[in-house]
């Protein structure tokens, strides 16, 4: 900190990303001004993704939780008549980890950082008293050339109504025992996504498709959430609750089962506007957020060190504001590729979009890794998706084509 005050960096947000910035800027011994409305707050949401993307500096007891390999299923052919039967569905040949939020929190502390609770505007941001200013407040949605606004909230925090226009990603879930999930897991540790439709039909028609999401969590329990991938807006948490105990009661799980349980609601805006022009976006709404997938937690602890390396690189250097010194910035607005990817989503049918998955799951994977992994470069997504048409049956290839190109 100089003697007027200015630190090197001031942190706006302390959520995951936020807070892992600042700490690892305070690491490399920067001076570091962290803001947040409430900074103690613990963090509710489940956070996942894949264990290789984690960093080495990162505590073992962070991950709360792992699977090896979980499974996509998407062929409603591997489905008994009979029964439910869960069928092997397709590894993703990776571990997946759930972090535990309080050893995260724990894990990142910020002594010697300057906290101040409050919240900050955008012409606020770039009024701080500091060389560098990083936004790390979260998603502001933004839609695909359309209008939308805000109609909106319920008592936890999610989203309640409608953003028009912007791409959701909806999910809802309950938490049970191991036990009570094992039939649904059929043996695999996980299921990333189980496409098939909750009511056992064989095709989804003209229904707006959702996949089950099956992880274990830090308290042992097991996370079973339906789950709309993206939709404009898709099926509200009412619907996909509906869907749940549709799919759980094939396997025998029944409503008082279901009611007595734990239970999460997930909105996620899969397009974020960009911020304003005194600062940096670091991720949920900047470069780390997947807009194929929605995830951005893993993707920012992997990206912090390099984000910080160019904050020092900046405060070396002289200079306030490093847009204009250090050419591409770590904000900026999602891949165009995976934009064009999340469009032709939106447009497809549900029936292909479930094909689509099926060939997800048949892909290598280093070519699954390239989709799901908000660092890959464009050329890997590039790779990756067109392996993914390749494996996909006539007529999907071609509604594909055309929801790529309308």
């Amino acid at each position: 900190m100089t003697p007027n005050g200015t630190c090197d960096v001031a942190v706006v947000g302390l959520g995951p990303a936020g807070r892992a910035l600042a700490h690892r800027s305070l690491s490399a011994g920067l001076s570091v001004l962290a803001i947040d409305p409430a900074p103690q707050r613990p963090w509710r949401q489940t956070l996942a993704g894949w264990t290789a993307q984690l960093p080495p500096w990162l505590p073992r007891e962070a991950v709360g939780a792992v699977a090896d390999d979980p499974v996509i299923r998407a062929d409603p052919s591997a489905e008994s008549s009979a029964e439910c039967g869960a069928g092997s569905g397709y590894p993703v040949r990776a571990r997946y980890g759930v972090l535990d939020n309080s050893a995260l929190a724990a894990a990142l502390p910020l002594s010697g950082a300057r906290i101040e609770a409050r919240a900050i505007t955008d012409t606020e941001l770039a009024q701080l008293p500091a060389r560098v200013v990083v936004d790390a407040r979260g998603s502001r949605p933004v839609g695909l050339g359309r209008s939308h606004r805000r109609e909106g909230r319920n008592g936890d925090g999610a989203v309640n109504g409608v953003l028009n226009g912007v791409p959701l990603q909806r999910a809802f879930g309950v938490m049970f025992e191991p036990h009570v999930a094992a039939p649904v897991l059929d043996g695999a540790g996980a299921v990333l996504m189980d496409w098939r439709p909750h009511d056992g039909a064989t095709a989804w028609g003209e229904r707006s498709p959702t996949f089950l999401y099956v992880i274990p969590l830090p308290d042992s329990r097991v996370l079973l959430e339906e789950t709309c991938l993206v939709g404009r807006p898709g099926p509200d948490h009412t619907q996909l609750r509906h869907r749940l105990e549709q799919r759980l009661l094939r396997y025998g799980i029944g409503r008082s089962v279901i009611e007595g349980a734990g239970h999460e609601r997930v909105t996620i805006p899969m397009l974020r506007a960009p911020r304003t022009g005194a600062a940096w976006s670091f991720g949920a709404a900047g470069a780390q957020h997947n807009p194929i997938t929605g995830y951005s937690v893993f993707a920012s602890l992997a990206a912090v060190d390099g984000v910080v390396a160019r904050i020092a690189q900046a405060v070396r250097d002289g200079h306030r504001t490093p847009r204009s010194q250090l050419g591409r910035r770590p904000a900026g607005g999602p891949p165009l590729i995976r934009r064009a990817a999340l469009r032709a989503l939106l447009r497809l049918g549900p029936d292909d979009t479930m094909a689509l998955f099926d060939a997800f799951g048949r892909l290598p994977a280093r070519r699954q890794q390239q989709v799901l992994d908000a660092g890959a470069t464009t050329p890997e997504v590039a790779r990756a998706l067109y392996a993914q048409f390749r494996r996909l049956p006539p007529r999907s290839a071609t509604a594909l084509i055309r929801a790529s190109l309308v």
